[in-house]
């Protein structure tokens, strides 16, 4: 079998220790290609271009890619991953693992993941002036019988839920629960909206997930709206949950918040497929403040690249990385500020390289 070829981009801030660290694992211990073209950042500075057309092309041409944080010069690099490859799911696991530091009092046994529409939504980037709602749409008028006009001067932001968007997310989160299943997990999709006051929108997308959960008579289904989903994620996380799908910007948030009961963001990686390549990362930002210090957590990244092996088919080393990094928790001697420790980040980065030696 030909040797899968990973693009690694480090992008801002500390994307490229996160990443960095991540390679220093991967490289040592699975057969991989690691290729490591300029992006972000670093490509900014030397070629004033955080995405030169040498980087994209070997973006095009990978099995997949590694990707560390976006900042205000990596825009370009995020954009073409996401929407030019057509990544439409957003996949976030959140499982706990032993010495993480949780805000839960006993998170043991927690194991859910949620998936985040990742093309549309409120990030469609439909934004503008008010007076062109009213100049272009003279007749709009909300269910309170208020027009455009009445609201003076403003902006305004275009929400855009599509039936081909709710549609392929339905069918990816019934196929990701009866995956999941097979492996002992509940088989429950949980679709979040706040349809009661998105009519339309939002009742579209329960509308379609509902209905697609109903294909499946091996998989359960609920639904809650998103202000009592928050509540429910910090109540109930273990017992009710499997498989969560929602909306663009609801799966942001969620996922943020979910992120604290595994130990922070530190912990949090996230898959990004469905479209041409697919691309990996940890989802805690560039985090500039403390870029550079060899301090921040690379666990998210060396998950996400869990997260890439597995997408790879290569299911035992992932399984390997992951009872690596469980270890290391497991004995809590090599962990980094944010878990309570003391380690540099290149040190958790070789404390699972030791566990997989």
């Amino acid at each position: 079998m030909a040797r899968k070829r990973i693009v690694a981009l480090g992008g801002d801030g500390v994307g490229p220790e996160v990443v960095g660290a991540a390679c220093h694992v991967l490289e040592k211990t699975f057969d991989l290609e690691i290729l490591k073209p300029p992006a972000g950042e670093d490509a900014h500075k030397k070629y004033s271009n955080a995405f030169p057309d040498e980087t994209r092309q070997e973006c095009d041409g990978a099995d997949a890619i590694l990707f560390g944080a976006t900042g205000p010069t990596s825009i370009a690099v995020l954009a073409y991953l996401r929407w030019v490859l057509d990544n439409f799911v957003n996949v976030r696991p959140m499982k706990f693992y032993t010495g993480a530091r949780s805000c839960l009092k006993d998170p043991t046994g927690l194991d859910l993941v949620i998936l985040r529409e990742n093309s549309e939504g409120m990030y469609s980037f439909f934004e503008g002036d008010l007076y062109v709602l009213r100049e272009g749409m003279p007749e709009l008028k909300s269910l309170l019988g208020k027009s455009v006009e009445d609201f003076g001067e403003g902006k305004f932001a275009i929400r855009l839920i599509s039936e081909q968007g709710a549609g392929r997310m339905a069918a990816y989160a019934c196929q990701y629960a009866l995956q999941r299943k097979k492996d002992n997990h509940p088989g429950k999709v949980t679709c979040v909206t706040k349809s009661n006051v998105l009519m339309q929108t939002d009742g579209l997308f329960q509308r379609i997930v509902s209905e697609e959960v109903q294909k499946h008579p091996e998989l359960s289904y609920n639904h809650y709206y998103v202000d009592d989903m928050s509540r429910r994620l910090l109540v109930y996380p273990e017992e009710e949950f499997d498989v969560v799908v929602t909306t663009n910007m609801y799966g942001d948030i969620l996922a943020d918040e979910a992120a604290e009961l595994i130990g922070g963001l530190g912990m949090a990686p996230s898959a990004n497929v469905g479209g041409r390549v697919p691309y990996f990362e940890s989802v805690h930002g560039s985090a500039p403040d403390i870029a550079g210090k060899n301090i921040v957590n690379p666990t998210a990244t060396i998950l996400s690249a869990k997260l890439m092996l597995d997408y790879l088919d290569m299911r035992q080393e992932a399984e390997a990385l992951e009872r690596a990094v469980a270890a290391v928790y497991r004995e809590g001697e090599t962990l980094t500020r944010d878990q309570g420790g003391t380690a540099s980040t290149m040190d958790v980065a070789q404390a699972v390289l030791n566990e997989l030696s």
